[in-house]
């Protein structure tokens, strides 16, 4: 018998080249991107504060200056970079599942991510 293994994309594909973690990994970029570029277009250098947490019952509960918004986009940006790292380390353990496990949570960040850039910057401008 042949110790050849039949090569397919999920035994013998590195880590970067995988194409599950390739879409993942443009998914969360292109939201992350676009959650900073809503930021850059709608939410403009001010003196006055920024309403950050809106409350059905109480109103306005969080102000904040004009840049704390991007701190948002910035710890998605440093989580995502830990979630590739406990990824690789994962894919080079044979855990493939947990691998996109872990990408599809850095993925859904994201988009609660991106809701709460259009909820703050709806609570803050009259369309």
């Amino acid at each position: 018998m042949s110790n050849l293994r039949q090569k397919t994309i999920f035994t013998d594909v590195s880590y970067w080249h995988n194409a599950i973690v390739h879409w993942l990994i443009i998914a969360i970029i292109l939201i992350n991107a676009g959650v900073v570029f809503l930021f850059m277009f709608y939410i403009r250098p001010s003196d006055s504060l920024l309403r950050l947490q809106y409350n059905v019952f109480f109103g306005t509960s969080l102000h904040a200056p004009w840049w704390n918004v991007y701190i948002l986009p910035v710890m998605s940006i440093v989580f995502f970079i830990i979630d590739l790292v406990i990824g690789n380390i994962l894919y080079r353990a044979q855990e493939r599942i947990a691998t996109y496990i872990v990408l599809l949570g850095a993925l859904f960040a994201s988009v609660a991510l991106f809701i709460a850039a259009l909820s703050i910057i709806l609570n803050n401008h009259v369309l």
